[in-house]
């Protein structure tokens, strides 16, 4: 087994690794890629561009707590009431007040209505 180095690490939502799949050329991509990439096709709930507006909203909000990898969580889910919003949050050390989350759930309306 080759020995790989992580240089960095970096979350991504289903947004960024379809757009990271789409500019390869469809003959290149591996089988893998091939399904993911389909995949990826059948469960985004929304449309490319109001996902990655939702994404500013949410950065935009400046809530300290939530960091870049909840975000993506966020991107990928796009919960409509605050269960579906904690449930993310369970497997995290960090916890958000109420009233954050209800600004979080306004602001993914907004986006994506």
């Amino acid at each position: 087994m080759s020995n790989i180095k992580v240089i960095q690490e970096k979350p991504l939502s289903l947004v960024d690794v379809k757009e990271l799949l789409s500019k390869e050329k469809k003959g290149e991509l591996s089988e893998r890629a091939k399904k993911t990439l389909e995949y990826i096709g059948t469960v985004l709930q929304a449309k490319d561009k109001k996902i990655i507006e939702l994404e500013k909203s949410l950065v935009e909000l400046k809530i300290q707590r939530l960091k870049e990898k909840q975000i993506k969580k966020i991107l990928d889910i796009i919960p409509q009431d605050i269960d579906s919003l904690r449930a993310i949050f369970t497997a995290e050390t960090v916890s958000l007040k109420d009233e954050d989350m209800q600004k979080i759930l306004e602001t993914i309306k907004q986006n994506t209505t």
